[in-house]
């Protein structure tokens, strides 16, 4: 979907084809590797057995639904009622539901493309492990992962039609918020129901019999999710219980195929009245902002030069104006508060060191990937927002390189300071005593970290924002290069064949620093539980070959950005 071959016989352009297919390649083949030797360690190192470790795949999997949900649901609003095509389309002697059904279908396969290269190559990886039959890669593939992603694309769906329907009773403001608090409140409750901590302290009492099936210790309501269903098909195919994968995957391609149907009868009766009431809350949002007269306002001045104040503002304006932009990024802020939240309260006792460090690990890059996702949706297409007028700021007297800058900070300042709140809430329990409740008569107690976890935790801090401004650098800079002046939907543009390979690009970056991060955090956390002497000259070597390349990094993402701009529009 995103692989898109163009003809035209120039040189540019045959570079970057060739550069395409060595990202693309390259990326799939690293993933391949990545998902054998992560399964490997887990199994053979951490040995945390079969159960534990399909259960976390589910919890990733939730993750991964969600994502694909909220996705859906932003690109869906943004296509089917802010686009002005479908003004265009819905005036032609055309069936509105044939026009729902084909944009609700481009958007799912536009957005889709990467996810399925990645999502076969981390099979690929999975599969090559366990040494699975050729069977399993089509099952999984076509009967698992596609309804899988098929599935939350329905319900993202059906949950805006709903949505816009109620918008013509309720205020639209509400009607977010609201989708807000029921996202930020069924992942709460999730991870409260489906405790990793828990599970694993449960598992381990079994030790070392923990290829077990555990499944008494699954809750009734995770076991209705499409999540539990896909970590149970791969758990039964390793374990060569057909017959329940045959159930499994049937359930999911049913469940998929009624929410499909589900979706259209929704279409058919409400899509084209609520397509009528989007025009009168884009009438509404668009008076409101007219009415603003704030500090930032165009009519007051400020303290910084005219140049720069009236780019600062027209980027303010520009992000405002839009609802995709700030329903997407009031959604991404509250999951992350409900994460951050979760992680500072969370109280790890494992006996495994080994363990302890994995999970510091998935932690740590957990929070670098949120941050670079943001850079991602909101960074990358800031250039290509300019659209149709970016002829005025050439013309204007603004250097390119003084606009590049003030999008590049804008968006770096929020994130780096924002990666530093992030870092230290989720090392909370690695900075500061947890409180240990005994059992009766014993009264509580607090434990203090030993002071080589403190000193981990406190480099984390000071890495993070480096790493945080590189990825910036990155998506910022290669948004420049890849820059669309066509594309109006700035999701779209963060979902482009350039968006990709960004993404691509910052993912093998994240993955050399978690390379690079792993022998620290192993010495660390050993040293912690061995109370034995740690080499700190390691953590200094380190921080050279995280830092060196970051900063080289920053200023090719740089120079290539700038350059960029400068071509012929």
């Amino acid at each position: 979907m995103f692989w898109k071959v163009s003809f035209k016989q120039d040189f540019g352009t045959a570079i970057r084809n060739i550069g395409s297919f060595i990202v693309f390649g390259s990326f799939a083949v690293g993933a391949f590797y990545f998902s054998n030797f992560v399964t490997a360690y887990l199994l053979e190192n951490v040995k945390i057995g079969l159960f534990l470790f399909h259960r976390f795949i589910g919890m990733l999997l939730f993750v991964f639904f969600i994502t694909i949900n909220l996705g859906n649901m932003v690109v869906s609003f943004s296509t089917l009622y802010r686009s002005p095509e479908m003004s265009f389309l819905l005036s032609s002697p055309v069936s509105f539901l044939n026009i729902f059904i084909i944009k609700f279908l481009d958007n799912f396969f536009y957005s889709s493309g990467t996810l399925f290269m990645v999502g076969f190559s981390v099979l690929l990886g999975y599969g090559s492990y366990f040494d699975l039959p050729w069977h399993f890669y089509l099952v999984m593939m076509f009967g698992v992962l596609v309804p899988f992603m098929f599935l939350a694309a329905c319900v993202a769906v059906i949950v805006l039609l709903v949505l816009m329907k109620l918008a013509a009773k309720i205020n639209f403001r509400l009607l977010a918020a609201g989708i807000v608090l029921v996202y930020i409140s069924q992942i709460y409750f999730y991870f409260k129901v489906s405790s990793p901590v828990h599970l694993v302290q449960e598992v381990m009492k079994y030790y070392p019999n923990v290829d077990l099936y555990f499944g008494m210790l699954d809750p009734l309501a995770i076991k209705l999710l499409p999540n539990f269903w896909v970590s149970e098909i791969m758990y039964f195919y390793v374990t060569n219980n057909f017959l329940s994968v045959v159930q499994y995957t049937s359930l999911l391609i049913l469940s998929t195929a009624g929410l499909f149907v589900v979706a259209l009868a929704v279409a058919n009766g409400v899509f084209y009245s609520t397509w009528i009431t989007s025009l009168s809350i884009k009438s509404l949002t668009v008076r409101s902002l007219e009415l603003k007269n704030t500090f930032f306002s165009f009519g007051k001045r400020s303290w910084f030069s005219p140049q720069t104040e009236v780019l600062l503002k027209k980027e303010l304006w520009q992000f405002l104006r839009e609802p995709s932009q700030w329903i997407h990024f009031s959604v991404m802020m509250a999951l992350l508060i409900v994460f951050l939240m979760s992680v500072s309260s969370l109280s790890i006792k494992l006996e495994s060191p080994e363990l302890k460090a994995v999970v510091y690990l998935v932690v740590f890059v957990f929070n670098i990937f949120l941050i670079n996702s943001i850079a991602l949706r909101f960074g990358f297409p800031m250039v290509s927002l300019e659209g149709n007028a970016y002829w005025s700021i050439r013309s204007a007297p603004i250097s390119a390189s003084t606009m590049y800058w003030i999008k590049f900070s804008s968006v770096m300042i929020f994130l780096v300071v924002l990666s530093i709140v992030i870092a230290w809430l989720s090392n909370i329990p690695y900075l500061y005593a947890q409180k240990v409740i005994n059992q009766f008569p014993l009264p509580s107690s607090f434990v203090e970290p030993h002071p080589s976890i403190k000193i981990l935790a406190y480099y984390s801090i000071i890495v993070t924002p480096i790493i945080t401004a590189t990825l910036v650098s990155i998506n910022v800079g290669l948004g420049s290069v890849y820059s669309n002046f066509i594309e109006k939907n700035p999701i779209r543009i963060a979902s482009s064949q350039g968006a990709t390979m960004t993404f691509l690009l910052s993912v093998v970056y994240l993955v050399i620093i978690l390379g690079v991060y792993y022998l620290p955090t192993t010495m660390m956390f050993v040293s912690a539980s061995k109370n034995s002497v740690v080499n700190w000259s390691i953590l200094s070597i380190v921080f050279l070959i995280i830092t060196v390349p970051s900063f080289f990094i920053i200023g090719i993402s740089h120079l290539l950005g700038i350059r960029s701009l400068r071509r012929d529009y």
